[in-house]
């Protein structure tokens, strides 16, 4: 055995560990491009999606046929989804109204103005009752002297009330304002007269310092008529509890109330009673009861 093996040449194949290695790191180098590549499409991917419009998801609205019901969320009577309310958007809240507001509904200042200084001043000129101080200061407040009645207080001449019905602006600061009023004559027994109602006419001016002053004297005008209204129903019986609760409604004006008619219209019933007050006189009051309801 040992002749043979000196004999015959011995040779040793030998692979060299620097073919083996890059092998190994031929592979693992393609799978780490592979991955670089995979990663780097993906990201191209993501950022053309985010860059595109068209690639938003859009979501569209429910359908009533495609909305899923639940009984905790009723089928709602529109598809279309509700706006949010954005932030900027004032909520409503409950209306409170101006000084502003509210004298909106009467005439201008200006115009009231001219209004109450006519009533004082027809009140005060058709009030004779001897106080000279009175009489002085209308005197004062007019352009020019005159002439007004003097009583030594044997004949009285009271306002009951005076009440303008119209004011007309010339929008050159003067005014022309009508008024009602009604006096109270004394008579020889020392009682009163009251006299019809009267009417007239006080001309207003606006003078340098921008005060209305009185124009002139007042003048006299016609009072309007009063109108004709449709006759009162036709009288009929209203059952007792009707007129009971009825009769509650009149004592709201004063005591012992008696009813002297009832009759039906479009309006409804309409009972007429009679009813004292402190004075000890009794006077005709009407009951509307559908109208004293719907207060």
């Amino acid at each position: 055995m040992n002749d043979l093996d000196e004999e015959l040449p011995q040779e040793y194949e030998q692979i060299p560990w620097s073919h083996l290695v890059p092998v190994q790191k031929d592979r693992s180098m393609q799978l780490a491009l592979l991955v670089v590549v995979i990663v780097a499409a993906l990201l191209a991917i993501v950022f053309v999606m985010r860059r595109s419009p068209s690639a938003t998801p859009v979501v569209a609205p429910p359908t009533p046929s495609s909305a899923v019901v639940t009984p905790e969320q009723p089928t709602a009577a529109s598809p279309t989804l509700p706006e949010p309310i954005a932030a900027e958007t004032a909520v409503p809240q409950p209306q409170i109204y101006s000084e502003a507001d509210l004298m909106a509904v009467l005439p201008p200042r200006p115009e009231l103005e001219a209004i109450a200084r006519a009533e004082w001043f027809v009140t005060d000129y058709f009030t004779i009752d001897g106080d000279q101080a009175l009489s002085a200061a209308v005197v004062a407040a007019l352009p020019d002297a005159v002439a007004l009645p003097i009583s030594d207080g044997s004949a009285i001449s009271y306002v009951e009330w005076a009440r303008a019905v119209a004011v007309a602006d010339n929008l050159d600061g003067s005014y022309e304002v009508t008024v009602w009023f009604r006096t109270l004559a004394g008579t020889a027994d020392g009682g009163f007269d009251r006299t019809g109602v009267r009417a007239v006419e006080v001309r207003l001016v606006t003078d340098e310092l921008g005060r209305l002053a009185i124009a002139d004297v007042p003048m006299a005008v016609a009072v309007e008529p009063l109108g004709v209204a449709p006759a009162w129903p036709v009288v009929a019986t209203a059952t007792p509890e009707l007129v009971a609760t009825a009769a509650d409604a009149a004592s709201l004006f004063g005591s012992d109330p008696e009813l002297r008619s009832a009759g039906q219209d479009e309006d409804g019933w309409r009972l007429l009673f009679s009813v004292g007050d402190a004075s000890g006189l009794r006077f005709p009051i009407v009951v509307r009861p559908a109208q004293q309801e719907g207060r």
